[in-house]
């Protein structure tokens, strides 16, 4: 490929003459001979202007500063953004938060101006859409719902859901009960036009549906307070508590665990759980808990690869990753 050196050479004047006459600059004072012999030499070496690369990335979240601080599953997604992002010399813009706590307002210019999106929440399909029609260089991170023509990385929870009740029921074990809550769906105005059924509960009912065993479950949030209350709920409204608690993630896991503790309920030998995500804030508690590996990180290190190959233009058609989901069996409930 013709540098401008070479353009330089062929016309007898300096590279910086050339490379002013080829981008228009208005300020160049040149002869018109001069200024045609440049354009005549440049098409004759067929010289190709180089486009520099927009390596900048912008996120877009559906969580608040608080929730990211407070919730291991948005921190560690973030941390991993941004130690990709640092290892392959990108940048990352100043975060846009749609938490439905303000008057959330997508700058479009914003988006348009990034090398690549980022989209981390259960935004709708509309939402979606509209943010790609304002920059096609577009990853969502683990929405399953995304349409197939916008890149996306995620779990299969439904199955890794009915791949665990599968092993629990080969232990002799089907008094099993589920924890967890619903999500919500929202727009880029903040607003929650509705109510998603988490996967985990629906591949849940489907299953004991499918054994015929009857389904103990409560819906009531993500937090580890929820945990609380459930427990709380099930010493109320039942005999018996059922052989194992299957929590839709970490923190609800651990609100179980405390509450099984202060009753002074053995676990794993008197009931036995089981978490979803496997985060960084169940290594502190004990016993051990056995959790469904969820890898937040590698939907972080994923995400910025798939759009650095946007700024690249090194692939042209969407692509969904699905990302295994481990079983990590420990102390509260060994196979």
């Amino acid at each position: 490929m013709a540098s401008i050196r070479d353009i330089a050479r062929q016309a007898k004047v300096s590279p910086g003459t050339v490379s002013r006459v080829l981008n228009n600059d208005p300020t160049l004072s040149v002869a018109d001979d001069t200024r045609q012999r440049i354009h005549h030499i440049a098409g004759e070496l067929k010289y190709q202007k180089t486009t520099r690369k927009n390596k900048s990335i912008q996120i877009i979240t559906y969580a608040s500063r608080a929730k990211e601080m407070s919730d291991p599953y948005y921190r560690e997604i973030r941390l991993a953004i941004e130690a990709e992002v640092k290892r392959l010399n990108l940048s990352l813009k100043r975060t846009i938060r749609i938490d439905g706590q303000q008057d959330d307002i997508v700058d479009a210019k914003k988006v348009e101006k990034a090398g690549a999106i980022i989209v981390i929440g259960n935004f709708s399909i509309k939402a979606l859409k509209h943010l790609k029609s304002h920059n096609a260089n577009m990853v969502v991170i683990n929405n399953p719902q995304a349409p197939k023509s916008i890149d996306a990385v995620y779990s299969d929870l439904s199955y890794a859901m009915t791949h665990l009740l599968d092993l629990i029921k080969e232990q002799g074990l089907t008094d099993i009960a589920y924890v967890g809550g619903n999500h919500t769906i929202r727009e880029l105005d903040g607003t929650t036009t509705s109510q998603a059924t988490d996967v985990r509960y629906q591949a849940y009912k489907d299953w004991c549906a499918t054994h015929d065993i009857q389904p103990i479950t409560l819906l009531n949030g993500w937090k580890k307070e929820h945990g609380e209350v459930a427990l709380n709920h099930f010493f109320a409204e039942f005999d018996s508590l059922p052989q194992v608690f299957i929590a839709g993630n970490d923190m609800i896991a651990i609100g179980i665990l405390q509450q099984l503790q202060d009753k002074k309920i053995d676990v794993p030998n008197d009931v036995k759980l089981i978490s979803f995500n496997d985060s960084e804030v169940i290594q502190y508690v004990v016993p051990s808990m056995s959790s469904v590996h969820i890898p937040v990180d590698e939907f972080g290190r994923t995400a910025v690869r798939m759009a650095e190959e946007r700024i690249n233009n090194t692939r042209q058609n969407a692509i969904h990753v699905v990302v295994e989901a481990q079983l990590k069996m420990r102390n509260t409930f060994k196979f």
